[in-house]
């Protein structure tokens, strides 16, 4: 849905619009500075406290730190088996030591995921 307004929004706005490809932008509502332009990045305080709450509300699930959505998503990716370097690159870290360092936690959980597909693959 959010998607959605923005792409309208977007579209209603093109020449005052600076479409910088971001999930979440400035939308008139946030436009009081008078340098503010439609599509720039949100301040992280606006984004954390004001912003944001109210989509967990609507959500119906469990506030957590805006930061907290990045480690979140770097668990459940390398929980469902997704490969490390994969989700070190969609956090934009510069290596995968720090993906590993940070996320590594629940990789023990697929030791023996990996001994039961090492033993499918050798003995059928």
């Amino acid at each position: 849905e959010h998607r959605r307004s923005q792409n309208e929004l977007k579209l209603r706005n093109r020449s005052r619009y600076a479409d910088q490809g971001l999930v979440f932008a400035k939308e008139w509502a946030q436009m009081a500075a008078p340098h503010a332009r439609l599509g720039d990045p949100l301040q992280a305080n606006n984004l954390g406290q004001r912003e944001f709450a109210g989509i967990f509300e609507k959500a119906g699930v469990r506030p957590i730190k805006f930061h907290g959505l990045r480690h979140t998503a770097a668990t459940l990716l390398l929980r469902a088996g997704t490969a490390p370097h994969v989700v070190s690159e969609r956090l934009g870290h510069r290596g995968i030591e720090i993906t590993l360092n940070i996320s590594a936690h629940v990789l023990p959980d697929q030791q023996e995921d990996a001994a039961n597909a090492l033993g499918s693959l050798l003995h059928g």
